[in-house]
């Protein structure tokens, strides 16, 4: 029997790691589309949930790895843009779901099942729209004066629902996860409904992981540049089921869910920003030359009082971040990493690599929409991609250096590893003897594409 999916929202999460990382959320009940009853039932699904760190405002970002700290969803559902109904989870990784183990996946789910007053109508066609976020999120509406919690809580019956909502993110970084999606609900002439939803990512990650650090005489910073930022995030154009493991072989939509509120900014103007750094003298107790390069038997783990704590290889560096998509800069370099001497406005370039997509046929986009202030307009059919400007896109990841796991080393057991021994889930970009890198970009945090330095 042919299953009906509900999009309901489920914090996002990240579906089971396959290959590599699968971060979408399931919403279903199994039940046929044929069905003789009459219930009208939601169920959420968030795969990979939790990954044992403290509760925080956004997750850090330390490998590929699916995961999510996510603590609220919200489910709304509405008749064309008129809200019908809602729910607020708020304990999504306690109370308000449970465990679930299927089909090669874990995680956690729940089911709304409508009845009485809050039931829809017969023979009605709903949209229903999820967001799952963070319990002290950084987004706040565009204007930047109510919290997300604030401005989603309001959300209630007989209010209006914009497809398109608008978040502007106040915080001190780049972007913190937040998941989305959507699905069309079909009510029967008799009253029965059900559908799947899948949860997406709704932000970009970028990462470097480097070791044979080259040695410079007063090298500070190595600092991951990009040609431009946005500072507001658009939770439109989710609704899609992009990969076959999500019940359609639809092709997968790649969007450009991101604004800049500054006044006069235009879409592809170019800015030079900083978006993750790293401080040298927070991996090595000093910075000496050996051989020239950086001498690893000073290398310390940057994270070794953190409990939790990631692990790394000796001698490695890493920097990671979430990002709020963006269009490419034409003739301009997307991402770059720079070396520089002194952390002050006054310091000094010593090296610089520019960062290169490989520009084979996995990694055209297609059906790319772009926000341009008011809408997604028509997707175009391809983006022209260009090795050194490239557009950086929802839910993908893009990553210097082979990173699967946060913790290879096991640093979670009473005696961990401190320094992990090379594995081909978790090595370091060599950073010398290379003029250009290339990234690996991961595809819904799953399929591994190439990028490096050469």
């Amino acid at each position: 029997m042919k299953k009906n999916y509900l999009f309901g929202m489920a914090l996002m999460a990240s579906l089971a790691f396959f290959s590599c990382t699968n971060e979408v959320i399931y919403v279903h009940d199994g039940e046929s589309s044929e069905q003789v009853s009459d219930e009208q039932i939601i169920t959420l699904q968030v795969s990979n949930g939790g990954d044992g760190l403290t509760t925080r405002a956004g997750r850090p970002l330390y490998s590929s790895e699916a995961k999510q700290t996510i603590e609220n969803v919200k489910v709304i559902v509405c008749n064309g843009s008129s809200v019908v109904y809602t729910k607020d989870f708020t304990k999504w990784n306690d109370s308000d779901s449970q465990e679930y183990t299927e089909s090669g996946a874990h995680g956690r789910k729940t089911t709304i099942k409508l009845e009485g007053d809050d039931r829809l109508g017969k023979g009605q066609q709903y949209t229903v729209y999820a967001i799952g976020y963070h319990n002290s999120s950084d987004y706040k509406d565009k204007e930047g004066s109510n919290t997300l919690n604030a401005l989603l809580s309001g959300i209630g019956v007989d209010d209006t629902f914009n497809e398109n909502l608008t978040l502007k993110f106040t915080g001190s970084n780049n972007a913190e996860e937040i998941f989305a999606g959507s699905a069309e609900l079909s009510i029967s002439d008799k009253g029965a409904g059900s559908a799947n939803v899948v949860l997406n990512r709704q932000v970009a990650g970028a990462f470097v992981y480097l070791k044979d650090i080259p040695y410079f005489d007063d090298a500070a910073t190595l600092e991951l540049v990009a040609s431009s930022t946005n500072n507001q995030l658009v939770l439109g154009q989710f609704a899609n089921t992009d990969f076959g493991s999500n019940g359609n072989n639809t092709v997968s939509l790649n969007v450009i869910n991101g604004w800049n509120s500054e006044e006069g900014w235009t879409i592809g103007k170019a800015k030079e920003t900083v978006i993750a750094k790293i401080t040298l003298s927070e991996w090595f107790t000093s910075i000496e030359n050996n051989s020239g390069l950086i001498d690893v038997a000073n290398w310390k783990n940057k994270y070794a009082d953190q409990s939790p704590k990631p692990t790394f290889q000796k001698g490695s560096v890493f920097a990671g971040t979430f990002l709020i998509p963006f269009a490419k800069v034409a003739n301009n370099q997307t991402l770059k990493l720079v070396m520089k001497a002194g952390e002050t406005s006054s310091y000094k370039v010593l090296a610089s690599w520019n960062i290169n997509l490989s520009v084979t046929g996995d990694n055209n986009y297609t059906n790319l929409y772009t926000w341009n202030g008011s809408t997604f307009g028509e997707p175009s059919t391809k983006e022209d991609l260009n090795k050194k400007s490239y557009s950086i896109v929802r839910n993908h990841l893009y990553g210097i250096g082979t990173r699967m796991e946060d913790d290879p080393g096991n640093g979670t057991d009473p005696d961990p590893d401190p320094t992990p021994d090379p594995t081909p889930d978790d090595e370091p970009e060599p950073l010398n003897n290379k003029q250009e890198l290339t990234l690996r970009v991961n595809d819904n945090w799953e399929v591994i594409h190439g990028m490096e330095l050469e």
